[in-house]
């Protein structure tokens, strides 16, 4: 017999016995749960060859997930000192999600979810079950660790608030073992947020003026965030508000900044970034033309900083005799990469309704301009009073501006799922 047949023949009777494939983890359904019987608990196991199921997605409804693929289970039945249990994996090597569920497996009642990490009030005697999935995409290693309320931070007290510096700035700290004491109370009083829990305190003194943008939106629990000057016991609140939160801050000026459990719910992993926040200005020119088909050409110039989108729009509105005439301009397209600060040109077009049409003389403008950074969004509106000339370049007397503003707004564009963020109507701050 040749060698070759011999292989084919011992290949044969032995199979494939040399291969090996990866069995799922012990723990990949939920009655295979590994029991947690004490906190701290940490584990390091390979999830790629983990499934889901039936349950996985029972537990998913209330929270959203856009998967819960490669799904492992832990459970954990509280001590009577137990106030919080929560379970976090960061330097996992892929993307992840937590969810922690009371009650029973198909009938699991959703305490907490979201990404990377998630964490809960806990009563004694009661056992919570936490699964860990693949929120985008298959497993990989997963680090996860099961813990309490972790320690007190060094930046629980105002007198011990962590420098800002340098800008951009960013933030990660347990809270979960922060307090809250006369000093936040006070500064709440002017904000009316519902609680201000387990807050951890930051400080600035800007040698510049800074229109900064606070985001503490990958946060795994409800944060507000509050902006404030003068000192312990006094101070002054500037800004705050749920999640996102804007401040125009003065050169030489130290300012306070609380991050805290805006529903006093136990706090959770804090990660904030503070950065410079788009802006946009807006200005309408003074002379508008008709041309020939009785179309307006509204012109103006803007100035925008930090921003990926641009749109300008508005109303342009002239009474005719007994009528009032109006029409409406869209700018969509204004390239984003111009948004350097300088001023620039825009136009916008104005096509009179039907049966009607404009005339030379006074028309009064409503432009509004919408610029969106990565996170949030800044607008820029003018109302002016402007001429209204047969054909470009003929005498005009000054626009008026009437009104002029600015603002920013937010753009969460991160994943959001989960009642551990954003799952509260916030109708406090200013």
């Amino acid at each position: 017999m040749s060698l070759l047949a011999c292989v084919v023949v011992a290949l044969a009777w032995n199979g494939f016995a040399g291969t090996a494939f990866a069995a799922p983890p012990s723990n990949d359904a939920i009655g295979g749960a590994t029991v947690v019987s004490a906190l701290p608990y940490t584990a390091t196991l390979d999830t790629s060859q983990a499934t889901t199921d039936a349950t996985d997605a029972q537990a998913n409804q209330e929270c959203g997930a856009p998967a819960t693929n490669n799904s492992v289970w832990f459970k954990y039945t509280a001590g009577p000192t137990d106030t919080r249990v929560a379970a976090d994996t960061t330097g996992s090597t892929y993307s992840t999600g937590v969810l922690i569920a009371t009650g029973t497996p198909g009938a699991l009642v959703l305490e907490g979810c979201g990404p990377v990490s998630s964490g809960v009030p806990t009563t004694p005697g009661t056992t919570y079950y936490i699964m860990v999935f693949a929120d985008f995409g298959p497993g990989g290693t997963l680090h996860v660790s099961i813990h309490g309320p972790g320690p007190v931070p060094a930046n629980d007290k105002i007198a011990h608030a962590t420098p800002i510096a340098p800008l951009p700035f960013s933030t990660n700290v347990d809270a979960s073992g922060a307090t809250t004491d006369f000093v936040d109370k006070q500064a709440n009083e002017s904000c009316g947020a519902p609680a201000t829990g387990n807050s951890v305190w930051y400080k600035f003194t800007p040698g510049l003026k800074h229109n900064l943008l606070f985001d503490a939106s990958a946060s795994d629990y409800e944060v507000g965030v509050l902006v404030a000057t003068a000192s312990e016991g006094k101070l002054s609140t500037i800004a705050c508000g749920p999640i996102l939160v804007t401040a125009a801050l003065k050169p030489h000026t130290t300012y306070y900044v609380m991050a805290f459990d805006a529903f006093g719910e136990g706090g959770g992993t804090l990660r904030m970034s503070i950065s410079e926040a788009p802006t946009a200005k807006l200005h309408v020119q003074k002379y508008a033309h008709i041309d020939a088909h009785g179309v307006v050409h509204v012109k103006g110039t803007y100035s925008c900083t930090r921003v990926t989108h641009l749109r300008i729009s508005g109303t342009l509105v002239e009474i005719v005799g007994d009528q009032v005439v109006t029409g409406t301009f869209n700018t969509l397209g204004i390239p984003a990469s111009i948004c350097n600060g300088g001023p620039h040109l825009w136009s916008g077009l104005v096509v009179p309704p039907s049966k009607a049409h404009f005339e030379k003389g006074k028309a009064a403008v409503f432009a509004s301009g919408f610029a969106c950074g990565r996170i949030a969004c800044a607008s820029a509106n003018e109302t002016a009073l402007v001429n209204l000339l047969v054909k470009p370049g003929g005498a005009a007397t000054a626009a008026h501006v009437v009104r002029q503003h600015a603002d920013v707004a937010p753009l969460v564009t991160r994943r959001t799922y989960g009642n551990t963020r954003h799952h509260k109507t916030a109708s406090w701050g200013r």
